[in-house]
């Protein structure tokens, strides 16, 4: 009898040190698993969810103005693209109509990567510079930092709450709708 009892013992130890690799091995394979990308190429992940606070920053865009995490008040959509990035230059068209159809001041544009005098980075800065205010900086920059964007394309709009900028919305629903196109 005691042999059926500790095989019993044995096999139960067994099976919650089974559980116990397996809930693990879950854990680890969601904390390696890509952001969801839409369709048309944004993602809803790989930015602050809505919500955090963004991060304090101070950069200059490419036209050489300050920019600060202050500067940015509320209804501001923040997008970030890469150059590197094919779903970006996909989306860069739409991008480009639609934030040139936003008000003054309501966009910022971050262009995360690339190297002054690649083609791609220069098509991107050249397309955006026109119609927002435009950064340009590494993967680890510190707009892209501060808002922790990690996939690209990605997009946010933002509200002042206090002295803190928090994230108020995430997805490619915020882009403001293109400008009207003259036939």
């Amino acid at each position: 009898m005691s042999y059926l009892i500790a095989a019993v013992v044995l096999v139960g130890v067994l099976c919650l040190l089974d559980l116990l690799l397996t809930a693990v091995l879950i854990r680890r394979l969601r904390a390696q698993q890509a952001p969801r990308a839409f369709a048309d190429g944004f993602t809803d992940d790989g930015i602050l969810p809505p919500g955090s606070i963004v991060g304090p920053f101070e950069t200059r865009t490419v036209d050489g103005r300050p920019l600060r995490n202050r500067d940015l008040g509320t209804g501001t959509i923040v997008v970030f693209l890469s150059p590197g990035c094919p779903p970006c230059h996909a989306q860069l068209p739409r991008v480009v109509s639609a934030l040139g159809a936003a008000p003054a001041n309501a966009a910022v544009a971050v262009v995360a990567g690339g190297t002054d005098g690649d083609a791609d980075t220069e098509q991107m800065l050249k397309e955006l510079g026109p119609v927002t205010r435009v950064v340009h900086e590494s993967i680890a920059g510190p707009v892209t930092e501060a808002f922790a964007a990690r996939a690209f394309p990605v997009m946010c709009r933002v509200r002042a709450v206090g002295g803190e900028l928090v994230v108020e919305a995430v997805g490619e629903h915020l882009l403001p709708a293109p400008a009207p196109s003259a036939l």
